[in-house]
């Protein structure tokens, strides 16, 4: 029996329909949606199984915490937008491996300012602390375009956007204030965007923030 790719050191004994392998029964509790992009019918998140991963809940309930707070005072425009900017944070985190929270924050706070500063009539693009952030600035960007009828980009109105940057920059400050490690929100991202893949896709994805 080979051991398990994801940390080998266990025996790999679950097939793992993500990976195309057998990985270990730790690895599979502790990976999946975060580490592992689990397809939606996998026999592991259900039933038996998931009612042994004791962290489903708490993990739940935690990525709430997280998020809630910071979009509950937006607008119902403002809440669409910022859980498009979480799928597509999840989206880029999984092209880019070495992304952490401190740099996503670094490109969301610049990516705020650009667009607050446009706001007020001036143009300038403010330029993220740390230079490889810079194109994750312009991967957000593109999260946030969408085509019209007649096929051309369109972004969100400023305001809107300024709001929902905000809220994530205070989200990704508290996160990392828990001092729980590099990439909390990128998890928490990764959960949440799992969750509203799994709704229809003409559905809003939605969190209930009560």
């Amino acid at each position: 029996m080979k051991a398990c790719p994801l940390c080998r050191e266990r025996k790999g004994k679950r097939h793992c329909p993500a990976r195309q392998a057998a990985i270990c029964s730790a690895c599979c509790g502790a990976k999946r949606l975060v580490e592992i992009d689990c397809p939606a019918d996998c026999r592991y998140l259900t039933g038996a199984h998931a009612a042994g991963w004791d962290g489903i809940a708490r993990d739940h309930q935690r990525d709430l915490r997280r998020l809630a707070p910071h979009v509950k005072a937006l607008t119902e425009t403002q809440q669409q937008l910022s859980f498009l900017a979480v799928v597509g944070i999840a989206g880029i985190r999984a092209s880019r491996r070495e992304l952490t929270d401190a740099l996503l924050r670094d490109a969301v706070s610049a990516m705020r300012q650009t667009v607050e500063t446009r706001a007020r009539g001036i143009l300038f693009d403010h330029v993220p602390d740390d230079a490889r952030a810079l194109a994750i600035v312009h991967e957000l960007a593109e999260v946030f375009r969408a085509k019209d009828a007649s096929g051309q980009p369109r972004s969100p109105d400023d305001r809107d956007l300024a709001a929902v940057l905000g809220a994530l920059d205070a989200a990704l400050a508290a996160t990392a204030a828990e001092g729980v490690g590099g990439k909390a929100f990128l998890d928490t991202a990764t959960r949440l965007a799992a969750r509203f893949g799994a709704r229809p896709a003409a559905a809003a994805p939605r969190i209930v923030l009560s």
